[in-house]
């Protein structure tokens, strides 16, 4: 299954797969502290850490800066459920437990609705790392418009509205039994 979602994976995704890939394990994650961002410094205007505080709680701790101007305005500290819909946000919280949980990786298809009314789709990665207590309790992710338009101006108010479709990739700890995408939406 990892051969079929890593073959599916755009060039923003892969770079951040394969950086994350030549990471030190501990039982199978990677620990926060051997992550340099610098190794991935073309591609982290559009990466994000999510941290988990509580089963209901994960905050976006940092947000690359191309993020934050499309969405136009600051996501970081933000809980990610204020950033989506009810339905989406259901979604990606289990996501985002499978893959601490598991753990796991996790790539997905989302589409987003933009107040300006464009409507486009995004493809995004996340992997789990240790936090420095040893838990894996956070989660490096990628963000890119799949649209093939670059937008000079931000789209304010910008909202997730379904998750199209999302695989999990096995690490070494097999994946989830349960999907995130419950039904069709």
């Amino acid at each position: 299954m990892l051969d079929s979602i890593t073959s599916r994976l755009q060039p923003v995704a892969q770079e951040l797969f394969a950086a994350w890939s030549r990471l030190p394990r501990h039982g199978g994650v990677p620990p926060r502290d051997s992550f340099d961002p610098m190794s991935i410094a073309r591609i982290l205007p559009v990466v994000s850490l999510i941290e988990r505080f509580s089963d209901e709680e994960w905050r976006m701790r940092v947000v690359g800066t191309e993020i934050e101007r499309r969405w136009g305005r600051s996501l970081t500290g933000l809980d990610y459920r204020q950033i989506t819909s009810p339905a989406a946000a259901a979604a990606t919280l289990r996501e985002f437990a499978a893959v601490c949980a598991q753990p796991c990786g996790s790539w997905a298809m989302r589409h987003l609705k933009l107040e300006s009314g464009r409507r486009v789709d995004a493809e995004t990665l996340r992997l789990p790392l240790r936090a420095r207590d040893g838990s894996v309790s956070l989660i490096l992710s990628c963000s890119g418009e799949l649209s093939g338009r670059f937008q000079e101006d931000s789209d304010r108010r910008r909202e997730v509205i379904t998750l199209i479709e999302q695989q999990f990739l096995d690490i070494g700890a097999g994946i989830p039994a349960t999907p995130c995408v419950l039904s069709a939406t």
